[in-house]
């Protein structure tokens, strides 16, 4: 049972390298962080709509 266990954890940390690897070949950075969609380079800040 352990076994499977710890095989099961060592591939999925194995996956998770090969997509930050994929990721960092396409991109060229890491997926960690704010995403580039949601950053706010102009300052302009959102407000809060009343409906």
């Amino acid at each position: 049972m352990a076994c499977k266990l710890k095989r099961g954890l060592f591939a999925l940390v194995g996956l998770v390298a090969v997509a930050f690897g994929v990721h960092y070949a396409l991109f060229g950075s890491l997926p960690l962080g704010k995403p580039e969609l949601l950053k706010s380079d102009d300052g302009v800040e959102w407000k809060e709509v009343e409906v």
